[in-house]
């Protein structure tokens, strides 16, 4: 019975960081976060792959980026009219 109490805990907990995940995604246009990949391309590794928006925290847009064998977070400022500004370096 404990197995199973803990696993359903563990499916809840992923449940909802994934729900979390798509809230965020849903309140950002997504090709903000292909223009801040885009931004970012010339210092990135070759053949390092976009995977998505992370976070929105105020005027910061942070992206997920498959990178050889990591996944690591980029980020690019918003100008005050939701469009994209400069790339955080």
């Amino acid at each position: 019975m404990r197995i199973l109490t803990n696993t359903g805990c563990i499916t809840l907990a992923a449940l909802l960081v994934a729900c979390d995940r798509q809230h965020i995604e849903a309140d950002v246009d997504p090709m903000l976060g292909r223009a801040c990949f885009e931004s970012h391309r010339a210092a990135l590794a070759p053949g390092a792959q976009y995977e998505g928006i992370d976070k929105l925290t105020g005027d910061t847009l942070t992206i997920k980026v498959m990178s050889g064998v990591d996944v690591v977070g980029l980020e690019c400022r918003l100008k005050p009219d939701g469009t994209l500004g400069n790339a955080v370096k």
